[in-house]
């Protein structure tokens, strides 16, 4: 298994947790992911924009970096941070380094050229907020519809020179065709169908072609809302992640872009709700009910892993 987005090493510097990467109460954890023979876990750097204050932006984003590496020095011989799919190991499973949002970046590249010694293999230019970059996905029209700025022009190109993978998962639909158009490599690590629900964090059928024609994925999403509707002022403790769902997705995206886009982007420790799936060690579950759909073993294997060692590669 390839995860390509989970929240964890935010939930627990948010937290202040005493509890640890290698073993914790939360979705994801190196334990069960050594457990259930997982190849790989992307593990997102999330800075928070509104929380934290005290903390400049940037060194907010750095001390979240900082426990990360602090989490993985104490997992010691049950991990290893790997950026390819080449420097992953048969023998436990690999953490591979995302960027959610590099606004705390600020526009600086003397910021930037940090970040890249921290070995990232992924980064999305926003978030849920608008930066020097872009603008994020909104229930606005005009807000959508808006391209890069210049320095989120700027900043592919610098992103082609190092080989990092852009993750479009949080940006806007202008912004997402600026990226696709760019030549830069493309992900939506953390996606779903926006035919299927009609959330502005999820693709149209022809971003999804867009992304599969350019050899990227969309890691499936387990947040309630993304998979499917609920009335405006449903309680969040009323919002299931189903597998029936999560299955409808995957029909629909194998459907109109094959199945080479297909990948799994939990957002576990980022996401509220009801979870039929509420952990990595349940994730065998949706395995079985991709066969049990009707898919085949090979669709079934690039959903679970091909692809992802690919783009990684």
């Amino acid at each position: 298994m390839i995860d390509f987005h989970c929240d964890t090493v935010y939930k627990l510097w948010e937290k202040d947790s005493k509890e640890s990467l290698l073993k914790n109460s939360f979705s994801v954890d190196i334990s069960r992911l050594n457990e259930i023979g997982a190849k790989a876990q992307c593990f997102a750097i999330f800075t928070p924009f509104d929380s934290h204050t005290e903390i400049p932006f940037w060194d907010r984003m750095k001390a979240i970096h900082e426990r990360f590496v602090s989490e993985l020095e104490k997992a010691g011989d049950s991990v290893k941070q790997a950026t390819r799919s080449s420097d992953m190991s048969d023998d436990m499973v690999s953490a591979v380094l995302t960027i959610e949002d590099l606004g705390p970046l600020e526009g600086r590249m003397d910021r930037f050229e940090e970040v890249l010694s921290w070995r990232p293999r992924i980064a999305s230019l926003t978030w849920n907020w608008e930066n020097e970059y872009g603008y994020p996905n909104s229930s606005d029209p005009a807000v959508m519809e808006k391209g890069l700025k210049k320095k989120g022009f700027e900043m592919l190109e610098r992103m082609k020179e190092e080989d990092l993978i852009c993750d479009v998962s949080h940006l806007n639909d202008g912004g997402f065709w600026d990226v696709v158009n760019s030549g830069v490599k493309v992900v939506a690590t953390h996606s779903n169908s926006r035919s299927i629900t009609n959330c502005t964090r999820n693709l149209t059928d022809e971003m999804l072609r867009a992304v599969s024609d350019r050899g990227g994925i969309v890691g499936l999403n387990f947040c309630p809302s993304f998979l499917s509707s609920y009335p405006e002022g449903t309680p969040k403790a009323e919002h299931y992640s189903r597998i029936c769902d999560m299955i409808a997705h995957i029909r629909h995206i194998y459907d109109v872009a094959g199945e080479d886009v297909l990948a799994l982007g939990t957002d576990f420790d980022g996401i509220g709700g009801t979870l039929e799936i509420p952990g990595v060690e349940s994730l065998p579950c949706l395995k079985q009910a991709m066969e049990d759909a009707g898919f085949s073993s090979s669709v079934v294997e690039k959903f679970w892993q091909k692809n992802g060692l690919r783009v990684l590669e």
